[in-house]
C-alpha cells in the first residue's frame, strides 16, 4: 500500500531542494487519502481529533512526537521512509485570532481547514 506523508506544518529548515507548494481544496486531500497508508507527523494533540474528522482518516502519528529528517537526497523522511510529496493541513480560525502564550487552540475555534500540497522536484538540481 502506498504511503502518504501528512502533518499540520512543515519546517522550512528542511526545505533543502527545489519544491512546489500548491494551495489545494480540502476535497483534493480527501481524494488523495483514499487507499493510502497515512504517515503522520501531526504535532498538536489538541487539533488531532478535529483534523482526523475533517479528513476522514486517523492522523495519529505512529510514534509520540515524530521527527522528520532528510534523506541523503534532501527529501523528507519519516521513520526511515522517504517521500517526494507532503500534505499539510492547518486549521483556519476567526480573523486575527492567535492563542495566548501557553494556550492551545480549542477545536471549537476551528472554522475550516487550509490544505497545502508540497512536491519535491525529481531533477537532480537542488
Amino acid at each position: 500500500m502506498e504511503s502518504m506523508l501528512i502533518g499540520n506544518t512543515f519546517p522550512l529548515t528542511l526545505m533543502r531542494r527545489r519544491l512546489t507548494v500548491d494551495v489545494v481544496p480540502l476535497t483534493e486531500l480527501l481524494r488523495a487519502v483514499k487507499g493510502k497508508r497515512i504517515a503522520s507527523f501531526w504535532g498538536h494533540a489538541n487539533t488531532l481529533r478535529a483534523a482526523s474528522a475533517a479528513v476522514g482518516v486517523d492522523l495519529t502519528p505512529a510514534t509520540e512526537r515524530p521527527v522528520l529528517t532528510l534523506s541523503p537526497e534532501g527529501l523528507p523522511m519519516l521513520d526511515g521512509e522517504v517521500f517526494r510529496e507532503c500534505w499539510i493541513l492547518s486549521p483556519d480560525c476567526r480573523r486575527n485570532f492567535r492563542p495566548s502564550i501557553g494556550e492551545e487552540l480549542k477545536p471549537e475555534e476551528i472554522r475550516g481547514w487550509q490544505c497545502l500540497r508540497l512536491i519535491w522536484q525529481i531533477s537532480e538540481s537542488k
